[in-house]
């Protein structure tokens, strides 16, 4: 254990999510490391609790409500007793429980790691605004990509600060048929109900109306007009059980049955990465720079990303996959057209990915940033 470079994560919970899965990655490694992190979380959602290192102590502070503000001294008071003076957190809701009680501490090194851009709403706009106001000219603001500091830093009117852009990675060994050496991809999609000429657009994310799930649905209607054979739509993830409702009526309605799989939430989705023949997020909110479109570009799969966020940053058109408008079921429908048509797979989309978005250079990014070493 390194003496002294104590750290805290502070996370509102371990929810299936990309935010949660970047922290989980970056403490995993801080612990292999020996820096000794400690991980506060504020909610009993545990979803992905077990890929975390089990060594790596976890704090849970329970709130009456979201603004129990009193719950702010007892996290800080946990963090004076652990002598953490460097505390990092995800979004701002846990930067603000937490910089709330730190507010006239010089101390202790504040980094907020965001992980979203476009607020679902107007009331999440309402709250960030909030959140923010708590950030201090010495704490530290870590973007995921460009279009996002740009786009916060206008709408939320950001104080000047130390900051930093540094683009999600993922473990590109572990995302790979190399991993997969004996894995069965056939009798994966036989088990389905897929034959080997199905073409298959995989979608992995939470079922949540942000995530435009109907706009995919409208487009696989369309596309289902232009191309043949018929492409299936896969929605991998759990979700909101009203809107998960509406999505299965509409496929009724638009006579899709047959050709649009809830396959609910995996822990290990590689499969479906493999078995794929285009990935897919349609988001029109929230979406900044996806964990799970660079897995899936890890397989060589081309991505179609709605261009909001980063995804203009991540994508090369007619490369590494194609962008469409949000909200856009049209534009939707015709970027997965040319990428089916393109052919569009394989090595050169994986090596894009080795060459710029793994998690190597991403943890090197973020030891520089808080003053490690590896």
């Amino acid at each position: 254990m390194i003496e002294n470079n104590r750290i805290a994560f502070v996370i509102h919970g371990f929810s299936m999510g990309g935010a949660e899965k970047f922290l989980i990655s970056i403490v995993n490694q801080f612990h292999k490391l020996g820096y000794d992190p400690i991980v506060i979380t504020l909610s009993n959602d545990n979803s992905l609790l077990h890929e975390l290192d089990p060594a790596i102590p976890v704090q849970n502070f329970l709130r009456n409500s979201k603004f129990d503000i009193l719950i702010t001294n007892r996290i800080k008071a946990f963090i004076v007793q652990n002598k953490i003076k460097k505390v990092f957190c995800i979004n701002p809701y846990a930067f603000f429980l937490t910089k709330l009680a730190f507010f006239f501490d010089n101390t202790t090194q504040f980094y907020l790691s965001l992980h979203s851009t476009i607020p679902p709403s107007f009331k999440t706009y309402i709250l960030n605004l909030l959140y923010f106001r708590v950030v201090r000219r010495r704490d530290n603001i870590i973007y995921i990509c460009n279009n996002q500091r740009l786009f916060l830093k206008d709408k939320y009117f950001l104080p000047s600060t130390n900051e930093a852009v540094i683009y999600n990675g993922i473990n590109s060994e572990y995302y790979s048929e190399k991993a997969l050496l004996n894995f069965n991809y056939a009798s994966l999609r036989a088990a389905f109900g897929f034959n080997s000429q199905d073409k298959l657009i995989v979608k992995v994310a939470r079922i949540n109306p942000e995530k435009g799930h109907l706009y995919a649905i409208e487009a696989l209607s369309i596309l289902h007009q232009q191309f043949d054979p018929k492409p299936h739509l896969v929605f991998v993830g759990t979700g909101e059980v009203s809107y998960l409702s509406l999505l299965k009526k509409k496929v009724i309605e638009k006579g899709l049955t047959d050709y649009v799989h809830f396959m609910g939430a995996y822990s290990d989705v590689r499969g479906f990465y493999g078995i794929s023949d285009v990935f897919t997020l349609t988001s029109n909110a929230t979406e900044t720079f996806s964990i799970a479109a660079l897995e899936a570009m890890s397989f060589g799969l081309p991505c179609s990303l709605t261009d909001i966020g980063g995804a203009s940053e991540m994508i090369i058109e007619g490369v590494t996959g194609m962008l469409s408008k949000p909200n856009d079921a049209n534009s939707i429908a015709l970027s997965w057209k040319s990428i089916l048509e393109k052919q569009i797979k394989g090595d050169r989309i994986r090596k894009y990915l080795q060459e710029n978005f793994t998690a190597e250079g991403m943890f090197q990014n973020y030891l520089e940033l808080v003053g490690y070493s590896a």
